[in-house]
């Protein structure tokens, strides 16, 4: 039996559209989905705590941590008034080894826009109690799924990219870990789009591509064995570029490819069918 499991849509496409063509650099907007259900509430207390001082751990309105007032030891931006650090999602698992119970929480604000502006914090946890083993800058874990290896051991799957001076590029990699927390990424598939030609000008077009949806293929046992991307390529007018598009209305101009790439348990491959619409996207 083969199941499939959407993940949650991103709509960079949004971001790409709406974006000042001027150069500025964005944020992304906060996810929808912070916290995994599998994380215990006093996990995460007790890892938040353990890298902001009390008096500085924002609260939401339910009284949960959901942030710092300073920025943490290990962030870029630490011991500088750079405002809040935002805990943005937090997920378990056993990522550094088979055995190991590991809570990773991503946050956001406190570092620079070349590291995306933030980072997680991999945690070992024995009895609830965090023992921080690294801080992994410009990992960002807020759009990942998690899946594990013949081994036990785990990894993730991240929806991922970066934007600025008129440039949006999305991602899907793998990342794993080692036993002291350090992540290692290996990029599956990108695209990219750059409005920046366009100037303030509405002539003229531009080339690119976009992610609009993965979905997963798993094995009766649970372990991934594939991946399919839904993505775009092709070309707009300047003018288009500049206009948010209606959900679901790619124009005629932008072409719908879907990529499969299959697990073998270490590493993905492209499948031999998509071998040809994956020409269609410059790796």
């Amino acid at each position: 039996m083969r199941v499939i499991i959407p993940i949650q849509r991103i709509f960079i496409v949004a971001l790409l559209f709406l974006a000042p063509v001027s150069g500025a650099q964005t944020k992304s907007a906060p996810p929808t989905n912070a916290i995994a259900p599998e994380v215990k509430p006093a996990d995460i207390e007790a890892a938040v705590a353990a890298i902001c001082a009390p008096a500085d751990i924002i609260r939401s309105n339910n009284g949960s941590a959901s942030g710092c007032k300073k920025c943490p030891v290990g962030t870029q931006f630490h011991g500088e008034n750079m405002g809040e650090w935002e805990l943005r999602k937090a997920i378990t698992g056993h990522f550094t080894s088979p055995t190991a119970d590991n809570l990773m929480i991503d946050g956001f604000n406190c570092d620079s826009h070349s590291e995306n502006f933030g980072g997680t914090f991999v945690f070992s946890m024995s009895a609830g109690k965090p023992r921080l083993l690294k801080y992994d800058m410009g990992l960002i874990t807020e759009n990942c799924n998690k899946f594990r290896y013949a081994d036990g051991r785990e990894f993730l799957v991240c929806r991922g990219g970066w934007s600025g001076q008129g440039e949006f590029d999305a991602n899907v990699f793998l990342a794993r870990f080692d036993a002291a927390g350090k992540d290692s990424q290996t990029t599956i598939f990108r695209t990219s789009f750059t409005i920046g030609p366009c100037g303030d000008s509405s002539s003229g077009s531009v080339e690119g591509s976009d992610i609009k949806d993965i979905k997963f293929t798993a094995k009766d046992s649970g372990e991934l064995s594939g991946i399919t991307i839904t993505a775009t390529n092709g070309s707009l007018s300047c003018a288009q570029a500049k206009v948010k598009p209606v959900p679901g209305k790619e124009p005629p101009s932008m072409k719908t490819y879907e990529i499969t790439f299959l697990f073998d348990g270490k590493q993905f491959t492209v499948a031999p069918a998509s071998k040809a619409a994956l020409r269609a996207f410059p790796q």
